[in-house]
């Protein structure tokens, strides 16, 4: 039985290779099947991938013949995918040898999404998203908890049947096309999860290429791919407030339980909506950057219930005090 499936988006990763398939196929898991999805790729990717291949059996690749994005890749390798559970890495990242063994050994029993520590490189920051105090069977608080703080995909694996569709759900795909493709796709996962559990151990480095999806794409990019990780947020909450569909207790969820998620998930909209006003900051000088027709667009969000940010707690709570002063200064704005 094939216990992880780990997907790996890879477009003109050459550099990268090398390393990457060291890290993964050096893993002390053995019941591990390794899906690398060449995305359309223009260099040797596809050569080199080939040759890993065909000296480890437990390498798939799949060459596509359009270029998806890192979100299409990993649908592609989703349903590819045979594990029990489904964990992501990208290509230019470094991992611990052991990194899907402890992950695996701490999903037993029953746990839908397990997390462990991070490094990031830029931030020399150590990070974990899923500490142990929320971590366990999901009440609604410790829900509420995840959603302001999901971190990345790549450092979790997700057991694959809570990706998959039912009667009543659609499967949980990762939308297509956008450079902010974790958010939506992690906080639905946690939707639908009834228990989860952490390694509080560093497992990955989450590196910054200046050749790195996030960082190459330019600024007028990164403002739409924002915005639209807001609306996805605001339109995943209309359905789940509305159908109560995706966790057997949501459908019997109090007012208050319903209105602590609802905080939850405004945080994480005004959050965004703060990220794109500092886009507007940065890149006001560039001249394929659309400032002005970008501001007018941020202004008719000034009438959606969840810019009343004043009133949130979570914001009141935890949000940094810069964030809230761009909030002030966009407020300020004519």
């Amino acid at each position: 039985m094939i216990k992880v499936s780990v997907i790996i988006p890879i477009y003109n990763g050459a550099p990268y290779i090398d390393q990457c398939m060291n890290c993964i196929l050096g893993q002390t898991l053995r019941d591990i099947e390794v899906i690398c999805v060449d995305d359309c790729s223009t260099d040797s990717t596809g050569v080199m991938l080939d040759a890993w291949a065909a000296e480890y059996p437990s390498l798939k690749v799949i060459h596509l013949p359009e270029n998806h994005g890192a979100g299409g890749a990993r649908n592609v390798g989703i349903v590819e995918a045979k594990g029990e559970y489904i964990g992501f890495m990208d290509c230019d990242d470094v991992i611990d040898r052991t990194m899907y063994e402890k992950l695996y050994t701490a999903s037993i029993p029953d746990v839908d999404i397990v997390d462990c520590a991070y490094y990031e490189e830029r931030s020399g920051n150590t990070v974990l998203a899923f500490t142990k105090d929320v971590c366990g069977n999901l009440n609604d608080d410790r829900r509420a908890h995840l959603v302001t703080g999901v971190g990345y995909a790549v450092t979790k694996i997700f057991r694959r049947e809570l990706l998959q569709g039912t009667d009543l759900l659609p499967p949980i795909k990762i939308r297509e096309g956008v450079i902010y493709e974790d958010l939506d796709f992690l906080i639905a996962t946690l939707l639908r999860a009834t228990k989860v559990a952490s390694v509080e151990e560093v497992l990955y480095v989450y590196k910054h290429y200046a050749t790195s999806s996030t960082f190459s794409k330019s600024g007028q990019k990164q403002f739409q791919d924002m915005v639209a990780s807001m609306e996805a947020m605001e339109d995943m909450w209309n359905r789940y407030s509305e159908f109560s569909c995706y966790t057997d207790e949501a459908a019997i969820m109090s007012p208050k339980e319903l209105d602590l998620l609802h905080e939850a998930f405004d945080y994480v909209i005004i959050n965004c909506f703060v990220c794109a006003i500092s886009f507007c900051l940065q890149y006001q000088q560039d001249p394929h950057y659309h400032l002005m027709e970008n501001l007018e667009l941020l202004k008719r969000y000034r009438h959606e219930d969840w810019f009343a940010w004043r009133k949130n707690r979570i914001v009141n709570q935890i949000m940094p005090e810069a964030n809230r002063e761009l909030l002030e200064w966009f407020e300020g704005l004519s």
